[in-house]
């Protein structure tokens, strides 16, 4: 069914990425209300026409963070007629088009203050219909997006305006985290296994690997991967499989649930003797989300610390204690990811001393823990 547009002055945000996962549909909800109070139409569907004199945004990747900064910038260019941009790819065109292929700031605060800056660019180019036919790139990469045999009827770059794109957290194969699961484990659970490209990564001749996920999508696709896949949320899941097993995998999962030690008890309690648990979590005391938070700034985002979806936060220590509630102990924390910048490590240090704290747990942005019984 065709949107007829409500008021063709105002710029327009075309809605046009349909995902099913939850985290996708809630985050294009607050796109569109940020949007809406910044003065724009949104639309979902189909239009039956493009926007006469009004900007007109068309959203076709859900995992991508259009401030209504940047939709302002673009809004404001002129070029021979009203500007258009769209996320995230044409057709025909290969290689990241629409956002800056650099990892997204760590905290909404940061990414605010970077994406419309001093020095930077966007290039848009507009083709023949221009709802449709065309793309936003970062300056560096306009000359090859010119050169790519699709020559747009105009180009415009508009400076200090840049775009990014968060990375699918079920993507990821998580090879970081191998070591920690024992090589004698004969049976190994990935609870919230998501797509199974970890629990792939486990098989091994003699080894069963077993995925729990909740997400229909991502469970039919990890039952490619996965000896076994029950498509169940945590605790169902480890009450159905068959006990003992040798090791239980949360990776990046527990801050996704309301009670963790329920899922960790339960966890205890279908290990074999000498079994291990094995955990990665966000670090909530990390230093770029304190920061923000020091500034009075808790933002959602799409991924990371502060994820949408995210439903309990902790740190290394605060994480310990709770181990130790569930009757297990903790084996070895490590800390996960690349560390932060110099100012904010000082930043860090200086609040680490003020506070009687450790700066090192505030340089890493996960921790990765194996847990044994107690």
């Amino acid at each position: 069914m065709a949107v007829t547009i409500p008021d063709e002055s105002r710029p327009l945000l075309w809605l046009r990425a349909r995902p099913r996962r939850t985290v996708l549909v809630e985050h294009l909800l607050h796109v569109a209300g940020a949007f809406a109070a910044a003065g724009w139409e949104i639309a979902r569907g189909e239009l039956g026409a493009a926007p006469a004199g009004a900007a007109l945004a068309v959203l076709d990747d859900p995992w991508v963070e259009p401030l209504p900064r940047l939709a302002v910038a673009l809004a404001a260019a002129r070029v021979a007629g009203p500007p258009a941009w769209r996320v995230p790819r044409l057709l025909g065109l290969t290689g990241p088009q629409g956002w800056n292929p650099a990892p997204p700031p760590a905290t909404m605060r940061e990414y605010e203050r970077v994406t419309v800056r001093r020095g930077g660019g966007a290039a848009v180019a507009l083709g023949p219909a221009a709802w449709c036919g065309f793309a936003v790139a970062p300056p560096r990469d306009a000359a090859d997006l010119l050169r790519s045999g699709w020559p747009p009827e105009r180009a415009v770059v508009l400076l200090r305006a840049q775009l990014f794109r968060y990375a699918d957290p079920a993507g990821h194969e998580r090879r970081e985290l191998l070591p920690f699961v024992p090589a004698a484990a004969r049976t190994v659970v990935d609870v919230g296994c998501g797509s199974g490209l970890f629990g792939g990564l486990l098989r091994q001749p003699g080894r069963r690997v077993v995925g729990v996920e909740p997400e229909w999508e991502l469970a039919l696709q990890a039952r490619k991967r996965l000896d076994l896949v029950l498509p169940l949320a945590g605790e169902e899941g480890l009450r159905s499989i068959r006990r003992p097993v040798d090791c239980i995998v949360f990776a990046d999962v527990l801050e996704h649930t309301v009670a963790p030690q329920r899922l960790l008890r339960a966890a205890a309690t279908a290990l074999a003797p000498g079994g291990r648990i094995v955990v990665s979590f966000p670090n909530a005391a990390w230093a770029p989300v304190v920061r923000a938070l020091s500034a009075g700034r808790w933002d959602l985002t799409l991924a990371g610390v502060q994820a949408r979806d995210h439903l309990f936060f902790t740190t290394a220590r605060s994480f310990a204690a709770l181990a130790g509630e569930c009757g297990l102990a903790v084996e070895t924390m490590v800390p996960l990811g690349g560390g932060v910048p110099w100012r904010e490590r000082l930043w860090a240090r200086l609040a680490a001393l003020v506070a009687g704290g450790d700066p090192s747990e505030m340089a890493a942005p996960q921790w990765a823990t194996v847990l044994r019984a107690s």
